[in-house]
């Protein structure tokens, strides 16, 4: 069984989540976007990556992006992962460059994927909880602490024993299963992954461009 979209249960197995992630990859190298697929050493295990520059100030140069602003507003904006830190360090004087790490695992208990990352300044210190919290848009912040399903924690990557914060998953198929059903209804082919990211990646700065909304998963699923 892989999604059950007639019961009442959206199962995602772990070969499934493998075959959305190598699609969802594919058109990633095709747009240029930056994710990949990496391999825990002697292990069967693996996950999908993508590192990002996020620039935090009032004003961005013209070769990184757009945003420019003349309020005490914070702004944010992104820059391509093939900068490295010197040249990211060297976009504006008055911002901060923060380093993203976003990882998609696969849980076996809660059989979802789940979205872990880290987050650094480019001198190496890493962003606290509370910073973390801070940079969640205010639209995302009553509805984060009022439930449980996608609270950002921090607890050891299973795969790399180090620390990372987490979007907990335990409600994720809840939310999933209004989203398959409805594609299931329309006769649309859905791609898991980009469903799930789409909804759990901007709440913490990660944001799909809209062609992966063009994707058409060859996944089957069970009717």
């Amino acid at each position: 069984m892989s999604l059950d979209l007639d019961g009442e249960e959206h199962v995602l197995e772990e070969t499934k989540f493998k075959e959305y992630c190598a699609e969802f990859i594919k058109h990633s190298q095709q747009i240029g976007d930056s994710w990949e697929w990496r391999n825990v050493k002697d292990s069967a295990d693996g996950y999908m990556s993508k590192t990002h520059f996020q620039v935090k100030g009032r004003g961005v140069s013209p070769d990184i992006g757009e945003i420019t602003n003349d309020s005490d507003e914070i702004t944010f904006t992104y820059v391509e992962e093939s900068l490295d830190d010197s040249q990211a360090a060297g976009i504006c004087v008055a911002s901060e460059v923060i380093r993203y790490e976003y990882h998609v695992l696969y849980s076996c208990s809660y059989q979802v994927p789940v979205l872990y990352f880290r987050a650094c300044f480019l001198d190496g210190r890493p962003l606290t909880l509370d910073e973390i919290w801070n940079g969640v848009h205010e639209c995302y912040r009553e509805r984060l602490w009022q439930g449980p399903w996608d609270t950002i924690t921090q607890q050891e990557h299973p795969l790399l024993g180090q620390p990372f914060f987490v979007l907990h998953p335990c409600r994720t198929n809840e939310f999933m299963a209004s989203i398959l059903s409805s594609s299931h209804k329309g006769n649309r082919s859905t791609n898991y992954i980009i469903s799930w990211l789409s909804v759990v990646g901007p709440v913490v700065g990660l944001h799909l461009p809209l062609s992966y909304a063009k994707v058409k998963s060859d996944t089957t699923s069970a009717d």
